[in-house]
């Protein structure tokens, strides 16, 4: 066999090797662990932002919408839609990590009676997840968002949120 057909059989070998479905679906796990703060709160709708650090550190926002959640009246409301970003590096290129919330829960852990803190399991299922909005992979946003409350003349005033949790990605 002489060299220039040789080389082209090496050459479309690769190319099929690169090309093939085996290639394109090889996905990666990833897991962080996330804290931040809860910057705006409606009763269906909560916003966060704050720091990642693992496999993928970095800065990271999330848009989390409920169905209503009322202390009083229904502890458990169900994910039904939000985003999801974090602005990190892959593979030392810096790069856009997006994903949607597809499901989940946010459930009451401590009601905060007589104006104490309060705390939610937040539990998020994540869809779309991936570089720059081209997503197909899947992940979780765990955590758990603790309010904190004092009371000031008979009100019981929140004067701040904090959240912790994990953070795994696969795609």
């Amino acid at each position: 066999m002489n060299r220039v057909l040789r080389s082209f059989l090496v050459v479309l070998v690769i190319g099929i090797a690169l090309c093939s479905p085996v290639a394109a679906l090889a996905t990666r796990t990833y897991s962080d662990t996330i804290s931040g703060h809860e910057y705006y709160a409606t009763s269906t709708d909560g916003k966060f932002a704050g720091s990642a650090s693992g496999a993928l550190p970095g800065s990271w926002n999330a848009d989390v919408q409920h169905t209503a959640l009322c202390i009083s009246c229904s502890t458990t409301a169900t994910i039904t839609g939000g985003s999801f970003l974090l602005a990190t590096t892959l593979n030392s290129v810096p790069t856009l990590i997006t994903g949607t919330f597809r499901g989940g829960s946010v459930q009451v852990t401590n009601s905060g009676t007589n104006c104490t803190n309060q705390t939610f399991a937040v539990n998020g299922i994540l869809g779309n997840v991936g570089p720059w909005y081209g997503g197909t992979g899947s992940g979780a946003f765990t955590a758990t968002l603790t309010h904190y409350r004092h009371s000031i003349f008979g009100s019981c005033i929140t004067y701040g949120a904090s959240v912790t949790g994990t953070l795994p990605l696969n795609f």
